[in-house]
Formats: C-alpha cells, structure tokens, sequence
C-alpha cells in the first residue's frame, strides 16, 4: 500500500507539472474555416520577459502529443531550463505544411500569419527572437515556410528533412494536396525554395542521419547552399530516420537557438 500511494504520488505530481507547463489549444483558422490543435509549451513560472519561440514541426503520420512524449519528450524540461515558449501545431497527418488549391489545408499560411500573431497576442512571445523547426516532413515545412516567411522567423532548424518529395510524393498524401501531375509539385518542394535564402540574414541549421533514407537529398541541399554562398552549419550523425536520431539532435539544435537569441540580446 506504501508503494502504491508513493506511486500516485509521483503520478500526480507529474500530472500537475505537465499542467502547469502545457497548454492544449484549439486556434481556429480563418483561411480553412476550423480549429486547428495546438499545444504551447511554456516555463512554469510566469515572468515578464518576452520569451524565445520555437515553432515545432512534426513529421509525416504525426501529432503534437506524440511530440511530446516519443519524438522531443525533453521540451518540458528544455522549456524550463532555457524559458522558451515551443509551439505544436497539429499539421494534420500530411499537409506537407503547405497551401493547397485544390484542398482545404493552408497550413503555411496558418502557420506563419494565423498561428503566429495569435501566440504573440496572447503569450509573451519575442517576435524578435522566433524560429521554426522540424523533422521529416517537419524538416520540409520548417525550411520551407522558414524561407518565405523570413521576416517572422530569424532562425530554421531541419532534421533529416524531405526536402524534395517529387519521387516519392505520391506514397505520402501529395496528390491530394497538389493534383497528380508530379512535374508541378517541385514549386512546392523546400528545395525550390533556397533561392529565397540568399538574402537571408536567418540562422540556418541542417542535420541528418548518414543511414537516414533522406540523407543524399540533405547532400544536396547542403551542396547547393554552400554553391549559392548561403551561411549555414551542416552536420552529419550515426543514425536512421527515427525519434531515436530526431529527439537527440533537436536538443542540440535548440541549444544553438538558445545561444543565438542570447547573444542578439
């Protein structure tokens, strides 16, 4: 009976914290006319200072729980020890974080407009100190939106992203999104997109596993970017395309996010 009642104890107590740091949101969306679900990671302890945002992208098939609890479960912790605000959006299954005109989902303009002004109108949000990043399709959507939206996002972080889905799309939800002629999907591929960041002043960071299947697109992302003299750092690790590589390197790159919003204080 000890045992038991300590044990409840301890649920409760991590309850309780999980409560106090996790708002569970749902935004409504006026440009695909329903609620979108959010989670808001944020310090337990309210403070005044407007705090460092990261918008966190999930991969293919995802929800933000499953963030929390498979993919980045140190968010909680990381939120506390760094007091950064990290935002959820639910990017319904396989939007690809973009805007369809054939189909209701405009997630990149949720995203960087709807979602965005709504977390600085009612968190204590730093517009000045904002970035997006993500893994998988996460990782397509961060560099993606990060590219056109640069005025809202100083800084993008990828992990093993699918950054050009033409040869693989039509497995992965992107006929229905854009039409099924796949020569017309590369304007929508993060990869089109580098371009954008040659006046880019963001913080760019690019990571991906050496056994990840996404690993000769990132090569060559990482070839063009240095081609098109477009500051960034590029890593490689040991690793597959798993949370077991994602929840890792996450970490790392919201170190060097917390280090780079620091030092432009």
């Amino acid at each position: 009976m000890r045992i038991l009642l300590i044990t409840l104890s301890v649920l409760c107590i991590g309850f309780q914290s999980l409560a106090q740091q996790v708002d569970t949101l749902n935004i409504y969306s006026p440009s695909m006319h329903k609620c979108v679900k959010t989670l808001v990671v944020h310090p337990s302890l309210k403070t005044e200072k407007r705090l460092s945002t990261v918008y966190v992208l999930h991969g293919y098939s995802g929800y933000p729980e499953r963030t929390l609890i498979q993919d980045i479960p140190a968010l909680l912790s990381l939120s506390e020890e760094m007091n950064m605000l990290f935002v959820l959006p639910d990017g319904n299954y396989d939007s690809w974080y973009i805007d369809s005109e054939i189909e209701n989902s405009k997630y990149e303009t949720f995203i960087a407009d709807e979602l965005v002004k709504y977390i600085q109108q009612n968190y204590a949000s730093d517009q000045l100190k904002t970035a997006i990043m993500g893994w998988s399709m996460g990782g397509h959507g961060a560099l993606y939106i990060g590219a056109r939206h640069q005025d809202i996002f100083k800084a993008i972080g990828s992990i093993c992203a699918a950054v050009d889905f033409t040869s693989y799309g039509k497995n992965y939800g992107v006929p229905k999104l854009l039409g099924t002629n796949s020569e017309d999907w590369s304007h929508y591929t993060a990869m089109s997109q580098i371009g954008k960041l040659k006046i880019s002043k963001q913080r760019i960071l690019i990571s991906c596993g050496v056994d990840d299947l996404f690993i000769e697109q990132n090569r060559e992302l990482h070839r063009q970017l240095i081609a098109l003299n477009i500051p960034h750092i590029y890593e490689e690790r040991p690793g597959e395309h798993n949370a077991a590589y994602w929840s890792k390197v996450a970490i790392t790159q919201l170190f060097h996010l917390n280090q780079f919003f620091s030092h432009n204080e």
